[in-house]
């Protein structure tokens, strides 16, 4: 599908409101509908867009709390160890971000690693001498399905959150079989939740649940715990990766779970001993980021409320796909004509369209809306009759 653009408006240079990011670049013109009314943002609106793209929930990316903690370790140590933590590179302030992380998240032991893509790909390596097939949900994150190919196991997909469809696959394997079930929390690309309670159900005692909670951690549960604290879950068998970069809004990844699992990732993940460690203002941000999730439960309640309000206000609509769980809604157009109309609605209603391509999306591009605690109840409920706008409703 070609790339709908913006409407052009006499505004001038706009203020952008949360992230300062540019429009996405649009390259080719679809067909643009005859024009009807849309939802026209107010004269003190039209000083700003509003970012509805991306995946900072929480609002922490300008945090004066998180930034004096990263900047405090940035002039009072080195910049970075140099080395991997398995040799010369270890240092205080990562295992204190492992010991908050691990204590915040009601788990044994956590590991970080550089980024959250690398803590997939460190689950994968380091459980695969543990485990003898990888069986996962075919809407997994690209980070899950590289680590899966990488592990070097056999690897089963299975029809996402389908938990009948999950056993059969486990039906199917031999008695001995000790399998490694992976799955996102929360899906990224188009919201909704795993259902992970039962797909815990449905593993074998042998087995675990590998659970990439990027999207989940801070978003989800009664105080932004993720997906195990959504659905109560706390098993011996259940191991999970997260990033700092989503709803906290820092750098780097973890991997949380038994004290025995960790040690086999410290040990075994090439992903974790290859390569050198986080710079350490990094480390330091990631345990302040922590530290704040845990002392703001009233902000991930106000991104739950957010999230539900726009949920109840959005029409139903094959194309668009929500959860009113989860703080990111897909819409996926029929067609350019219907691309285009959505982002003159949404530009006129002051957003700024959120049109993307990403690995596991619709390969011509979609929406992808992503709310922040930080937005307020107007500008969502604007964004919703912007939508409807959009879809002649």
């Amino acid at each position: 599908m070609k790339i709908p653009n913006p409407p052009r408006t006499a505004r001038g240079r706009l203020k952008v409101a949360g992230l300062r990011a540019p429009l996405p670049t649009r390259q080719d013109q679809p067909g643009r509908p005859e024009q009807t009314a849309l939802p026209q943002a107010s004269e003190a609106e039209q000083s700003e867009q509003i970012v509805i793209s991306g995946c900072d929930y929480l609002g922490l990316s300008e945090d004066p709390v998180i930034r004096k903690a990263w900047l405090e370790a940035s002039a009072s140590g080195p910049l970075q160890t140099g080395a991997s933590r398995a040799t010369t590179g270890d240092h205080p302030w990562y295992r204190r971000a492992e010991a908050t992380t691990a204590d915040f998240l009601n788990e044994p032991a956590a590991v970080l690693t550089a980024t959250g893509y690398l803590a997939s790909l460190a689950v994968a390596q380091g459980l695969r001498d543990l485990a003898t097939h990888v069986v996962i949900d075919e809407s997994a994150h690209s980070c899950v399905q590289d680590g899966a190919r990488l592990s070097g196991l056999p690897v089963i997909p299975f029809a996402s959150g389908d938990a009948r469809a999950l056993r059969s696959v486990l039906r199917g394997l031999p008695p001995s079989a000790r399998p490694l079930v992976a799955t996102d929390g929360v899906y990224g690309i188009r919201g909704g939740m795993a259902p992970l309670t039962d797909y815990l159900q449905a593993l074998p005692a042998s087995g675990w649940l590998w659970v990439d909670d990027a999207h989940g951690l801070g978003s989800v549960g009664q105080t932004g715990r993720g997906s195990p604290e959504f659905f109560g879950l706390r098993d011996s068998r259940l191991i999970r990766s997260v990033t700092f970069s989503k709803a906290l809004a820092v750098a780097g990844g973890a991997v949380i779970g038994e004290a025995s699992l960790i040690e086999h990732i410290r040990t075994r993940a090439g992903a974790y001993l290859g390569s050198s460690a986080p710079p350490l203002a990094i480390a330091a941000a990631i345990t302040a980021a922590v530290v704040r999730v845990h002392r703001l439960p009233g902000r991930v309640r106000r991104l739950q409320e957010l999230a539900r309000r726009f949920s109840t206000a959005l029409p139903t609509r094959p194309e668009i796909l929500n959860d009113p769980r989860t703080p990111v809604t897909a819409i996926h157009p029929r067609d350019a004509d219907q691309a285009q109309r959505l982002t003159e609605a949404l530009t006129q209603a002051g957003f700024v369209p959120p049109w993307i391509r990403y690995p596991g999306g619709p390969g011509g591009g979609f929406f992808r809306i992503a709310l922040k605690a930080t937005h307020s109840r107007s500008q969502v409920d604007r964004l919703s009759r912007a939508i409807r706008a959009g879809f002649n409703e």
